[in-house]
């Protein structure tokens, strides 16, 4: 049996070959279904816009059914649906004036005044017990590790910096 090729949109699989697969992906069922799919991600407000665009389809308003489904350039939106999104809408709109007003509540200056006392506070840290700011940074501390350490001559490369030698350096800022 050979390889198959499986539709992710359709629930279909058959023989894949080239063939075969240009020929399924340029079906109408399969465009059908592919924008079908990625329609059901399109932003509510734009849906509701281009709905409320058109005319309604007056073949699915009489019989509740179209033959030209989603390629139909009239209206196919229900009462209860309309009322979904114009909810969904409202909300999304509800949320996005809580997000400004919140926003224009916040006082510029008592956030930048938050902020610099966050800043201060870690430059506090710097500061040692004497209250005398320390200027050279910290140096790191290298321990061997127990199994190197056994051993009688241990390459330099695995060996730490003696402390002296860092001392010296002078540490410039990246930035």
């Amino acid at each position: 049996m050979g390889r198959r090729y499986y539709c992710d949109f359709c629930d279909k699989s058959f023989a894949d070959n080239p063939t075969h697969r240009k020929n399924h992906l340029k079906g109408v069922q399969h465009q059908r279904n592919r924008k079908a799919h990625y329609d059901s991600f399109r932003n509510p407000e734009i849906v509701l816009q281009d709905e409320l665009s058109k005319r309604p389809c007056k073949n699915f308003i009489s019989t509740g059914m179209c033959n030209f489904m989603d390629n139909c350039k009239f209206s196919h939106l229900t009462d209860e649906r309309k009322a979904d999104l114009e909810r969904i809408v409202k909300e999304k709109q509800k949320v996005r004036e809580d997000k400004t007003r919140a926003l224009e509540d916040k006082d510029p200056e008592k956030t930048l005044s938050e902020w610099l006392s966050k800043r201060s506070k870690t430059d506090d840290q710097d500061v040692n017990e004497v209250g005398i700011v320390s200027e050279a940074p910290l140096l790191p501390v290298y321990e061997i590790p127990p199994h190197v350490a056994q051993l009688q001559n241990p390459p330099p490369s695995v060996l730490p910096p003696p402390p002296d030698v860092l001392r010296g350096l002078s540490f410039v800022d990246w930035g």
